[in-house]
């Protein structure tokens, strides 16, 4: 049998997702999965794009890190699915297509089912290792993010980038 097991399965909807997702594909009303994810962070967390901290550019590198576990990748991806679907149930529109209140509306209506609580916790989670990057990956420059909440970064510093 093809999925002998719950990990076959999610490891195969993972590889077939990073195909859909690194294609550019549009079978997200339009808009690529990563668009999406960036529309998401800046309706979530605004603030982190007026410091200049490029969050959709951490999620991408999360996405491709070989210690990011499948599972986790795919999660996210997913949840990307599933927020477009709830768009779509809810004003039969996708979300990228939605007003910035209709897509409030859509993440306080998953905020409140299992799945889309811890969706957007992990979505939230990014966004603050981003904004608390050293600089050396290229999302947090200036330390923006460090600057912001007055935190003084230890030593050593990373000398190349660990993602």
């Amino acid at each position: 049998m093809f999925l002998n097991s719950r990990r076959d399965f999610l490891k195969g909807s993972a590889f077939a997702t990073s195909g859909l997702l690194l294609s550019g594909c549009n079978l997200f009303g339009g808009a690529t999965p990563t668009q999406t994810l960036s529309l998401v962070q800046s309706d979530l967390f605004p603030y982190a794009e007026i410091l200049g901290v490029n969050t959709s550019a951490y999620a991408t590198l999360i996405l491709k890190h070989t210690r990011v576990t499948d599972a986790d990748k795919a999660f996210l991806k997913n949840g990307i699915k599933w927020l477009d679907e709830e768009a779509e149930e809810m004003y039969k529109a996708s979300y990228t297509k939605l007003s910035a209140k209709e897509r409030q509306t859509v993440l306080k209506s998953i905020s409140q089912v299992r799945w889309g609580e811890s969706w957007i916790d992990t979505v939230l989670t990014y966004i603050m290792e981003a904004m608390m990057s050293d600089p050396i990956y290229g999302v947090n420059k200036n330390e923006a993010g460090q600057k912001w909440v007055h935190h003084i970064q230890g030593y050593p510093r990373p000398k190349e980038p660990l993602l």
